[in-house]
């Protein structure tokens, strides 16, 4: 076995699966949560860790509050991150890409632009999902329903409507 230094790679890897592990666990203290995203951005001794949060009812402020100061306190007693940083948790704006089948449940009845593996892009409201799939109204000169695995997708955005 050799010794040496180890990259800097493998502590941000080390160091963004704990991450990952302390934010599923305090979001996970309350079931109707869930994590969509963390990103580490910037340069040692001035980065921002960013928490994207969703919730099968939405998320508020005191959900992202309580999220912040949960894993706010965890990370300073751990002292993870080098230096000074900055801790941000938001839910997922409608410009985020949806990324997880949790994700597509709340927004039944909202229309999705659904970017599939193929580069086909398929607008409709979204009717339904089931298992790997979903289903959405689509109105090609006449409305026809569309069924898709959620292994056929690249990424679906909410399609924002100003009616």
């Amino acid at each position: 076995m050799t010794r040496g230094l180890q990259s800097p790679l493998f502590f941000l890897e080390k160091t963004m699966e704990r991450l990952q592990k302390i934010v599923e666990e305090v979001v996970g203290s309350d079931p109707t949560l869930f994590l969509v995203d963390v990103f580490l951005k910037g340069a040692s001794g001035n980065q921002k860790l960013l928490i994207i949060i969703d919730g099968d009812n939405g998320v508020n402020v005191d959900h992202c509050s309580m999220v912040n100061r949960k894993v706010g306190a965890i990370l300073e007693e751990e002292d993870l991150i080098e230096g000074k940083y900055f801790l941000e948790v938001s839910s997922p704006g409608l410009d985020h890409p949806i990324k997880l089948k949790r994700q597509y449940s709340k927004n039944i009845g909202r229309l999705l632009n659904v970017e599939k593996n193929d580069g086909e892009i398929i607008s409709g409201k979204l009717l339904k999902v089931e298992n790997d799939t979903l289903t959405l109204e689509t109105k090609n000169g006449e409305i026809e329903e569309r069924h898709m695995n959620f292994d056929e997708i690249n990424q679906s955005k909410i399609e924002v409507s100003f009616k």
